[in-house]
């Protein structure tokens, strides 16, 4: 099967197509976290995720500090069988897939637990395009929110909810219909029923890989477009992209803007 990776314009263009058609769509992230979660029974195993099983240490030392939020906020405890479980049937089930594709160790790592478990996707594209895409295809973002109905799901949704109505609602005739927060894996259960209580159109998520199990729940259960933004959502909230030494010196601001 060939893999067709998208630039964020494309990645534009899907999501306004599905909800033009009022289609389902999920689009997830298998950073180096979900990858971990993912194959976390195979480290010690596998001859080639062996040579990473450091990743998986410190993923799971991150992991059970329990960080509320921010860039170290992981939202589950290691070993965990059933969110393994729970992240691969979600990440099969998903339609897009971003990953890092720039970074050595991360796409190495993800691009194995891929062959592994036999997760092949249709579409790719490179995950860190999720923390600049309101900005680089502002006016592409600008169509997807115009008179929709949108629902957001993480630890900052009601700093994003405020920041995403003072600057669109009034111009895009847009609705945020209501927020969702999550901060464990544990609260899955609670999010899925409360999820019953608004009508939307599209769903943008930021929950590590909460937000994997989530997007495709919504899309396959209820038929929406569901995108996990992660690093995104505080961009809603700051109007600032989250940049780190990645992004500053390994990719550049700039490219990752023409991606």
């Amino acid at each position: 099967m060939d893999t067709k990776q998208l630039s964020s314009a494309q990645l534009m263009d899907r999501i306004l197509e599905s909800l033009n058609k009022k289609q389902p769509c999920s689009i997830i992230s298998v950073g180096q976290t979900e990858a971990v979660v993912i194959g976390q029974d195979m480290f010690k195993r596998d001859p080639v995720l062996k040579n990473f099983q450091s990743h998986l240490r410190r993923e799971a030392k991150i992991a059970n500090k329990g960080i509320k939020n921010g860039f170290y906020h992981r939202g589950i405890r290691f070993p965990n069988p059933q969110a393994q479980k729970d992240a691969l049937e979600a990440v099969k089930g998903a339609d897009i897939i971003g990953y890092n594709t720039l970074e050595t160790n991360a796409k190495t790592i993800t691009e194995r637990v891929f062959s592994l478990y036999n997760i092949q996707p249709n579409e790719i594209f490179e995950a860190n395009i999720r923390r600049v895409f309101m900005k680089s295809q502002e006016e592409k973002f600008k169509q997807i929110l115009k008179d929709r109905k949108v629902l957001l799901i993480g630890s900052l949704a009601p700093q994003a909810k405020s920041a995403l109505e003072a600057k669109y609602s009034k111009d895009l005739g847009c609705t945020i219909v209501g927020t969702i927060p999550i901060y464990e894996y544990e609260d899955i259960p609670n999010v899925k029923e409360k999820l019953n209580d608004f009508t939307y159109d599209i769903c943008f998520l930021s929950a590590g890989v909460n937000a994997v199990i989530l997007a495709s729940h919504i899309a396959q259960n209820y038929g929406k477009v569901a995108f996990d933004i992660g690093s995104g959502m505080e961009t809603f909230s700051t109007d600032e992209v989250v940049s780190d030494s990645f992004i500053n010196d390994i990719i550049g601001l700039d490219n990752l803007m023409k991606m």
